[in-house]
């Protein structure tokens, strides 16, 4: 990497960095003062608000950051473009793809976080605020005794299908009903159980009552503790009662192919895990679009033009691949030509006109 690349990338995370320092702190008050409706009720007060505030940051870090990435680039090069260093650097026969070449590098740097915070500290972040938070709205200081789901959750496993009427803090489950079919889809078996928890390798249910259903008659049964044989495990429990925008790409794919396993639908699921594989390829995406303007605009051009545009192409980008998702979803198509079509699209326009301007 020689010094030219340095500097670039230099002026490209330095003007995102001061983005982020802008907006960030703007969003986290937000944030905070929606959180002071809550203070009062069981144990929450205006520390735990602050608190909450600060774990859910990584979330909000991750929804500006592509955002980031491309006012700063924007900022970056305009700079540059506003000081004649471009006009310098170009008349030192360094092309336009070359320098395009550094802000890709930078955009790969910030890419790469942005992928490590998704993966690692996002997940982990939302799952501890939120188990603070509903801990001291319901008034306790033990995050066992509160439940992390706010419905049933129904989960199919072959010929079982599965309600959990609640998931606790502690991945303890409680009020389980397994309904057991046959192959013809006759009621085989239906079995209760107060609770359930995780011993490592298999779920314990306790408290069982089972009713056998035959042809001519319902046998009653009753088990204190008993072995659960699933493909559900407690990772797949910590994806199910997560927000989807939060979950792992691990996570997502974990799920996806358990749905897949039980021929359930699972495209949805697809589409987010393709969709979080393809974010590094849509800041790339967004910085060419920004590119033919950062260098066709004249030097007097200003910060708020370059900041307008930057939230044009920003919000527009954003638009079309949302556009793209559904449009997939309804039409059964391909998970990953709906995820990737807006930023192949992109990529190849953008392409175009910085081969024009060569």
């Amino acid at each position: 990497m020689n010094i030219l690349d340095r500097y670039i990338i230099k002026m490209v995370i330095s003007s995102t960095l001061l983005i982020l320092l802008i907006i960030l702190p703007l969003y986290g008050f937000i944030v905070l003062a929606d959180n002071f409706k809550y203070i009062g009720k069981g144990n929450f007060d205006m520390l735990d608000a602050f608190t909450y505030m600060v774990l859910t940051l990584p979330s909000r870090l991750y929804q500006l950051f592509p955002f980031s990435v491309l006012l700063g680039a924007m900022m970056g090069l305009g700079t540059l473009n506003s000081n004649n260093e471009l006009v310098a650097i170009r008349s030192a026969g360094v092309s336009i793809g070359r320098i395009i070449f550094a802000v890709m590098k930078a955009a790969f740097l910030l890419a790469v976080f942005m992928f490590l915070l998704g993966e690692y500290v996002l997940p982990v972040s939302e799952d501890v605020a939120e188990r603070h938070w509903s801990a001291k709205i319901h008034g306790s200081s033990n995050n066992t005794s509160n439940s992390v789901s706010d419905d049933a959750i129904w989960v199919r496993d072959k010929n079982n299908y599965t309600k959990i009427q609640a998931v606790m803090a502690d991945k303890t489950l409680r009020n389980i009903t397994i309904f057991t079919f046959s192959d013809n889809k006759s009621l085989k078996v239906s079995t209760q159980a107060d609770s359930a928890y995780y011993d490592g390798d298999d779920w314990i249910l306790n408290n069982i009552k089972q009713t056998f259903i035959r042809e001519d008659k319902v046998i009653l049964n009753t088990i204190d503790k008993a072995r659960w044989p699933t493909l559900l495990d407690l990772e797949l429990v910590d994806v199910i009662i997560s927000k989807l925008e939060y979950l792992s790409v691990e996570g997502l794919y974990r799920y996806s192919t358990y749905l897949d396993a039980n021929n359930l639908d699972s495209r949805k699921y697809w589409l987010i895990f393709w969709d979080k594989i393809m974010q590094p390829f849509s800041i790339a995406a967004m910085l060419l679009l920004a590119v033919p303007f950062v260098f066709s605009s004249a030097r007097t051009s200003n910060a708020g033009s370059r900041l307008m545009v930057g939230v044009l192409i920003g919000v527009s980008f954003t638009i079309a691949n949302k556009i793209s998702a559904q449009f997939g979803l309804v039409y059964e198509l391909s998970p990953l030509l709906s995820a990737s079509f807006v930023t192949i699209s992109a990529i190849i326009g953008a392409t175009f006109f910085i081969r024009r301007m060569a």
